[in-house]
């Protein structure tokens, strides 16, 4: 398990250099505060869901290093990576009840589709999955 935990650490460390340099936005942001505050479940749901929509929209990318950031906090809380591994089915169905709603709210599907209109409204409203997307 700790082996799992460390290559995932490695992993996502990776990601955040490969992004650019930082997090866009500070820790205190209220957007990043909702996102860190989450159950596990409904954090790693928002993070699924905000990868697939910066994935669908040439506008917003995915914050990898604020990603990193929150994990190594929340790791340091207990509701990080190390704890979601005994989580996983309710991870997954938390994602999927998170990509249905993101799906009825901005009347959008996930795949294969311009989410920039989605991305863009979360953005304006200061949703947790806002704190990851980051204009291009």
């Amino acid at each position: 398990m700790m082996k799992t935990g460390l290559i995932f650490g490695a992993a996502l460390t990776l990601a955040a250099c490969a992004t650019g340099s930082g997090a866009a936005r500070p820790f205190d942001d209220p957007a990043v505060q909702k996102l860190y505050n989450m159950s596990t479940p409904q954090y790693y749901a928002t993070l699924k869901v905000a990868n697939d929509v910066a994935r669908n929209c040439a506008d917003f990318r995915y914050d990898a290093a604020l990603d990193a950031e929150l994990n190594e906090k929340r790791n340091e809380m207990g509701r990080g990576s190390l704890s979601a591994i005994p989580l996983r089915l309710a991870i997954e169905t938390e994602t999927s009840v998170s990509e249905r709603s993101f799906e009825a709210k901005h009347g959008v599907e996930m795949i294969g589709h311009d989410l920039c209109p989605a991305a863009a409204a979360e953005t304006l409203e200061g949703t947790a999955l806002s704190a990851l997307l980051v204009p291009v």
